[in-house]
């Protein structure tokens, strides 16, 4: 039981890691790439967008490799490849070597490495009864929402008072802490028995399962809560690397690093509240499928409104509808998807899902950058709303078409 406990409280440490790291430097890229490194929003964008990509690509790799070596070796590289990846990123923030190739470079290194969530869970699993699993898999969801809401306000509080880099140097010891802690005290949970009795091959390893997805389009309610997922979390990560400069660009905001360190904590914040401890009176008193355009509504609504506030305290209010329907939708569509899913493919229905959302964290901040940079700097926010009313639509289609199946 003690084994169990500190091997949890390891990989709660691992994922909060993984996001303090992704968002301390939301509020650093798009400053320090426009008026340190000199690049356009598209190059911003793209350098922002690489991260989510490559752990697209690596998270069933890294969880393929667990199953053969084990679940230790591969949580203690991911953490020695995040230790390397964050002081190459600190020598261009810091401004020791300014290099964009660098810059690019590291975020891949970031991404590769930060792509073990296959693995973390895969331990929850080894280590939990079927009773307990949704509890431990909810101190996943713990560790990515703490990690997220004091991410972005710590990235902005000590670059404003000691500088881009000190950041980013403070994400690599923190994956070193981690990664000591993972060596000196992480007991394999995978017995050597029941692991996958062959050499790793990369073809087995499949990014995306085609077959799976071509099953699940055969039932529209889940291909189309999915589609939902996909629109929702594009549209709402094409704005993390154009906030910053919007907010900085904007007349009557003028918000530096930290103001928006602090805005951007406080959507963590707001989403947090409302999916641990308001979630259960929607469902209660609204019920799944009947809060999903009420949601739609919220994000596209404070997406619409972003692009034309001049008032610390309207955007305040904007980002607060953004951050409320945030917190409402993904735990929502997270329940759909797995009420009209059958038990036997829960595991890759929802797998599925989580690629299609790495796909789209990835793909949003590369549209974002590219819009503001091409149009104008309202249109990551103003694009970002067109495509959630057609989450509203589709939710609306959905509620009235599809029955809830009970199973």
């Amino acid at each position: 039981m003690k084994k169990n406990r500190t091997n949890l409280f390891v990989i709660f440490l691992v994922i909060f890691i993984d996001l303090l790291g992704f968002g301390i430097i939301i509020p650093l890229l798009p400053d320090f790439g426009k008026n340190e490194l000199l690049i356009n929003e598209s190059l911003i964008g793209i350098i922002g967008g690489v991260f989510s990509i490559a752990q697209f690509i690596f998270t069933p790799v890294w969880g393929s490799f667990s199953d053969i070596y084990g679940r230790k070796p591969i949580l203690s590289i991911s953490l020695a490849g995040n230790v390397i990846a964050y002081l190459m990123m600190a020598l261009v923030f810091s401004g020791i070597y300014k290099s964009v190739l660098l810059l690019f470079i590291s975020r891949i290194f970031a991404g590769i490495f930060s792509a073990n969530l296959s693995a973390a869970q895969a331990v929850i699993s080894d280590v939990t009864t079927k009773e307990d699993r949704a509890k431990g898999m909810g101190l996943i969801g713990a560790a990515f929402s703490l990690g997220f809401v004091g991410g972005p306000a710590l990235g902005g509080l000590l670059s404003m008072h000691y500088g881009h880099g000190m950041p980013i140097f403070l994400s690599a010891m923190l994956s070193l802490i981690a990664l000591l802690l993972c060596v000196s005290s992480f007991k394999e949970t995978l017995p050597p028995d029941l692991r996958v009795n062959r050499k790793f091959d990369l073809s087995a390893a499949k990014i995306i399962n085609l077959k799976a997805v071509n099953d699940i389009l055969k039932k529209k309610d889940v291909a189309l809560y999915i589609l939902i997922f996909f629109i929702f979390t594009f549209s709402y990560a094409n704005i993390h690397v154009t906030f910053q400069l919007f907010a900085e660009r904007k007349e009557g905001l003028d918000m530096n690093r930290l103001e928006v360190g602090l805005m951007l904590s406080y959507i963590g914040l707001i989403s947090s509240i409302v999916q641990f401890f308001l979630i259960k009176y929607f469902k209660k008193y609204l019920g799944e499928k009947q809060s999903l355009p009420l949601a739609g509504f919220l994000l596209a609504a404070g997406l619409l409104i972003i692009p034309f506030t001049e008032k610390t305290g309207t955007m305040l209010g904007a980002i607060s509808l953004l951050a409320f329907g945030s917190g409402l939708i993904i735990p929502m569509l997270l329940g759909l998807i797995s009420k009209n899913t059958s038990r036997a493919e829960q595991g890759s229905v929802l797998g599925i899902n989580q690629s299609f959302s790495s796909l789209a964290r990835g793909a949003g901040p590369i549209w974002g950058g590219f819009i503001y940079q091409s149009i104008g700097y309202q249109f990551p926010f103003l694009s970002g709303g067109f495509f959630m009313l057609l989450v509203i639509m589709i939710s609306f289609y959905l509620l009235f078409r599809y029955p809830v199946s009970d199973q």
